[in-house]
Order: C-alpha cells, then structure tokens, then sequence
C-alpha cells in the first residue's frame, strides 16, 4: 500500500506547477534546458496593456475545489494569501500580520484594514474557513493533517495541532476566499486583480499589494493543459508558463526562462540493511564528501538547481551558516575516513578493500526516464570511483514497476531519489514508514533532534550537527522550478509559492 501511494503521489506531481506544499516522491522527464536566467529580472519598463495567461475556464480560480495547476496559476493573481513565500524562501506576511507557533496551538493574527474587492471585510471567520476548507481539499489536505481544530477569536484565528510545528507559517500560502463562497469556482476576489469582462482580469483597485508596473489587463486563454501551454507560447497566443518539471526546452528566438527555488530534494537514498560495509555511518560520511555537489547542479542539472549543506533547504533563516556538508568533494577527508574504518585502497584497481580484503560493490539504482538523473548517476559513479569506490549503474526506464519496486524490496544499494518536501521542512518521508524510508537507518537519536527542531526551530543547528554524522540519506541538491516567459516580457519574478510573486513590470504598452 506504502508503494502505491507513492506511485499515485508521483503522478499527482506530473502537472504544470503544484502548490508549494505537498509532500511525495516525484520523477518526471524531460528534455535538456536550453537557457536560463536568474530570478531577478532587468530593471522596469512601462506596463504592458494586456498579459496573456493560459487558465482553466472549467476549472476555474479557486483550489480549494479542485487540485489543478492551473486553477493554482489562476488563485494566484485574484487571491491574497496569509503569506508569501519569497523568491529566497523567506517569509512575507500578506493578510496575516504574525503566525506565532507555541507548541500545539498557533496563533494567526490579521490586517484590519484588508477587503475583497466588492470592499467587504476580510475577516478571521472567512479566514478559519479557509483552513477548514484546506484540511478537506486534496489540494492542501496533506499540508494540513495535522491541524485538528480551528477557532476564532477575535481578530485572531486560533488552530490545534496534533504535533508541533515550528516552520507552521510557511503552510499558510493559503488563498483567501469569503467563507460563504467557498464552494463557488469564481469566488470574490481578494487579490492584485479582479475579474473583468470577456475573459479578462483588471486591477483590482482596492488591493493593499498594488503593482503600478504590472500588467493593466490579464486575458485569459482557455486551455486544456501543459502540452497546450507549450505550444500557445511557441505560436504567441500565451505569453508565459511555468513547470516544475525538471527542465524545460525553449525556443532562443521567441522565449527565455528564469528558475526559480523549491523544496525539491534529489537525495542519494542508502541502503543500510543491503550490507554491513553501508550500514556505518562513516562510510556513508565518506561516500558523501567524495561528491561534488557544485559539479553536479552545474552539470547534471545545469544550473537548475543549488547544492544541499543539510537536511535541510539551505535558504531557510534557521540554518543559514549551520550546515557543515561540504558543496565540493574532498578526496583526501574521504580517504582518510575510510582508512581510520580500517579500509584501504588497493595499489591493483584504486578500490577500497577491507581489513578482510574483500572489495565492496555498490548498486547505484536510477531512472533513465529522467535524462536528468541518469546524468546525475553518471557523475556520482564517476566521483565515487575517482574516490575509490567500486560502483556499477543499475538503469531501468520503467520508474512505477521495476524503479519503484526494487526499492521498495530493498533491491539496492544506493539510488537517486527526489522528494518534494512540504514549506515546513517536514522530514516524515524518511522517518520510520515515510514514502521515502526504504533502506534508510532509522535512528531514534536522530528523531529526537528532528522532534526538537518541531518544536522549536533553533534547535534546527543541533538537528543538523547530527544529521551530519550519521547521514542516513545523502542530500545531494534542491531542484528549481521553472517559468518561461516571451522573450519580450519582464519583470515577472516568481517563487514557489506564487508564479506572479512581483509583476513588477510587463511588455512595454504598444
């Protein structure tokens, strides 16, 4: 049942962009990139008079509804949320004016001054609503499992949870609807813009987020999916799209595309229980310092991507400066940790030999659906041989039968693996029983750190520190996202939780 669920996790994940906090294994493949740029865009020009977006029009703008890529694309230009998470993962508050987490209760406090664009009153009981309606939606329900109930009191909005949550704000990339329109798919707006005539959205004037620079007129092109996306971009009708598929292809002549960051883990997933030789922490310790995370993000995923120093996405305020992996591969610290275990390398083949002077083989395990991490494996088997490592690629192209299964079975030694974490650092896929827990040693120590770090996000160092040593899974990089505009638009800079995060500027008006 564990590995179904994840198969139907992973094919929940093959659509245009997905809300910025699911949780579950993904693989997707794709074509090489051919250009990108980085988040921040040229400096502003005048606004362009129309935008032209590619929307669902039977699906709608409200994802409390219906979990559809474009429905979220849609939410987000006509919707404020509680917060927004920046392009470098930080936390903006929107209509929320403080999230405060205290063990199993967190306190969301309100503006007073926030209205939907019919001028109605943003309240905490359309706000308490929207969490309830997230809990039961398969959009966020995952995010939110945790939370048990939901009050108001005042203008505070008061919820219980059934285990603590130190990072709980970054859940809260929630669009705000009335709570009586919680079932309509055109609810009022609350956002930068509001719905026009003939398939058009306009600014909405009562905003508190305005963006003088951005587009004065969205027109929405009705379409059936990416495949669609794709193709009106190429012929003009649609001027921008994104994906979080793991790379995109894009016309030099008529489009460009900037990346922009996720919590898109591609780990190195180890077998411990596979053999006595993987089960130490220092050979895993090893096998980590020979990788060159930096060679592989620049190649392998070119450039699409930033290197992992944790456990956790570096970009988070609670472990800037406190992740002690290395980007780069030091052979020598490798070495040297593989000759205290008693290991040396043989003056025949370079490859480490046991103090009985038996050669371990690893099993590296990959997709070659994905040309991504078929080129990562490739490097990482270059790296651990150069390191002194004897290692063999095992390929396969069928990713829910044979990949699935093999790690399921625990048919491995290593494999890359990618999981799409939830905003709150939720590192449950690796614990005991979790979608990405095959193989992996499973240490109460490093569970109560992680617990620790749950409930209180300075002990994230410590987390950390012991995650460091023991390296159950090998972090290997945080995978971007992409948006691919028309090569005449600017200054639309996204993040993960929101394509249209600034729209600072647009085509310059004809």
């Amino acid at each position: 049942m564990r590995l179904l669920c994840c198969c139907l996790s992973i094919v929940l994940l093959l659509g245009l962009f997905s809300a910025c906090g699911s949780s579950a294994l993904s693989d997707t493949a794709s074509s090489q990139t051919s250009s990108s740029s980085s988040s921040s865009e040229a400096s502003p020009s005048p606004a362009q008079e129309i935008l032209n977006v590619g929307y669902s029009k039977s699906g709608g703008f409200n994802p409390y509804l219906i979990n559809d890529s474009l429905v979220l694309q849609a939410s987000d230009l006509v919707s404020e949320k509680l917060v927004e998470i920046t392009p470098e993962m930080g936390i903006e508050y929107r209509i929320a004016t403080s999230i405060v987490s205290n063990g199993l209760s967190v306190v969301v406090a309100l503006r007073q001054d926030a209205v939907f664009a019919d001028g109605t009153p943003i309240t905490a009981a359309d706000v308490a609503a929207c969490f309830n309606a997230a809990r039961t939606s398969a959009t966020y329900a995952g995010a939110f499992a945790h939370v048990t109930d939901v009050q108001v009191s005042g203008d505070q909005v008061l919820l219980t949870l059934s285990r603590e949550d130190s990072l709980f704000e970054y859940l809260c990339t929630l669009p705000i609807v009335k709570e009586s329109e919680l079932a309509s798919a055109q609810p009022t707006a609350s956002g930068r813009y509001t719905y026009g005539s003939d398939g058009t959205l306009v600014k909405n004037t009562r905003s508190l987020f305005p963006e003088p620079q951005a587009a004065q007129t969205i027109q929405l092109m009705d379409v059936s999916g990416f495949d669609a996306l794709v193709s009106g971009l190429s012929v003009g009708s649609i001027d921008l799209y994104a994906t979080t598929h793991e790379s995109v292809s894009t016309s030099a002549y008529t489009s460009r595309s900037t990346t922009f960051n996720m919590n898109h883990l591609i780990f190195l997933g180890v077998n411990s229980s596979s053999s006595s030789f993987l089960a130490q922490p220092a050979v895993r310790s090893a096998i980590s310092t020979a990788i060159d995370r930096e060679i592989l993000c620049e190649r392998a995923y070119y450039s699409a991507a930033i290197p992992a120093r944790g456990a956790i996405n570096p970009l988070y305020a609670c472990v800037t400066g406190k992740q002690s992996i290395s980007t780069t591969s030091d052979l020598a610290l490798a070495q040297k940790t593989m000759e205290q275990l008693g290991d040396t390398r043989s003056a025949t083949d370079g490859f480490y030999r046991d103090a009985n002077g038996a050669r371990p083989e690893l099993r590296l395990l990959v997709y070659t659906g994905s040309a991504l991490k078929r080129s990562a494996a490739t490097l990482i088997k270059e790296q651990l041989i150069e390191a002194g490592f004897a290692v063999t690629l095992e390929e396969t192209d069928d990713f829910a039968g044979v990949y699935s299964q093999k790690i399921a079975n625990g048919e491995f030694d290593l494999y890359i693996g990618e999981v799409k974490l939830y905003n709150n650092m939720d590192m449950s896929p690796f614990f005991e029983n979790g979608a990405a827990s095959f193989g992996i040693a499973q240490s109460p120590e490093l569970l109560a750190a992680y617990t620790a770090f749950t409930q209180d996000s300075s002990n994230a160092e410590a987390f950390e520190d012991l995650f460091a040593q023991q390296l159950s899974w090998i972090p290997l990089c945080w995978r971007s996202g992409t948006l691919v505009v028309n090569k005449q638009v600017t200054g639309i800079t996204p993040s993960c939780s929101n394509i249209f995060y600034s729209m600072q500027s647009s085509l310059p008006a004809e």
